[in-house]
């Protein structure tokens, strides 16, 4: 489908032929920031850093004061493409061009490995009601992460076994807009991480949204880390051998 996602491109050395698949020093911990909502900042061991989804200005989180090399967004709603809102001259990669449909991304920057994967939508209806979306890899030192952004439904199974292994499965929870906490058990089960962390969930930032709090799909779970600060660092050699959900603070 090409790379018409590619937002105003720049000298950075994406596709380095130096850097193995899955690059990276793996001794190194990645950093990992919840900033709210769907926005994710990720730092590779080399300092490559990525912003995913942001949000803009007065949706209530407040400004992120995020910087980036890299924004990459699932989709084009308000609340997940506010890239202007992230500093440092980022490359934009987009999940879906200007018709709507699925882009494909696979982009080296580094030690970190950017891939689009296509096939989801924002409801449970083909996206007939919300459009389509894009769920992105984000792998560096070792770590696999996968962002669901606005997911609406269980991924069919080959869509999910494109994402290959995942270590760190990050998945909206709060209903209405996404799937809710028990479709988000199902997905869980469909990608198998070896840890959770939910997002897109009502906190105090948008207490006046329809969406139901992270409460909802906490109930019965087990194996729950409450981690004591927005930032968390994630070691490959010490990642749960049993599955942890893991819940940042959301004040």
């Amino acid at each position: 489908m090409g790379n018409a996602g590619l937002v105003a491109p720049r000298a950075l050395a994406f596709g380095e032929p130096d850097v193995p698949q899955g690059g990276g020093d793996p001794g190194l911990a990645v950093k990992l920031k919840w900033f709210g909502h769907a926005m994710f900042g990720v730092e590779s061991p080399r300092g490559i850093r990525v912003v995913t989804d942001p949000y803009p200005r007065g949706m209530g989180y407040g400004p992120a004061g995020a910087e980036a090399e890299v924004v990459t967004i699932s989709h084009e709603h308000f609340d997940h493409n506010a890239a202007d809102e992230v500093g440092g001259e980022p490359v934009v990669l987009r999940g879906l061009g200007a018709s709507g449909q699925w882009v494909r991304h696979a982009r080296t920057l580094s030690d970190v490995q950017l891939t689009a994967i296509g096939g989801t939508y924002h409801d449970d209806r083909q996206g007939t009601i919300r459009g389509l979306n894009c769920l992105w890899r984000i792998e560096t030192g070792g770590i696999r992460i996968l962002h669901l952004g606005d997911l609406g439904h269980v991924p069919p199974p080959a869509v999910a076994a494109a994402a290959g292994r995942v270590d760190v499965l990050l998945v909206p929870v709060g209903g209405v807009y996404t799937i809710d906490a028990g479709t988000a058990d199902r997905v869980v089960d469909a990608y198998k991480p070896q840890v959770v962390i939910p997002m897109h969930y009502r906190t105090e930032a948008v207490k006046d949204w329809p969406i139901a709090p992270v409460d909802e799909f906490l109930k019965g779970k087990v194996g729950l880390r409450q981690l004591p600060d927005h930032e968390t660092a994630i070691d490959p050699e010490r990642l749960p051998v049993s599955r942890e959900l893991w819940l940042f603070p959301s004040g």
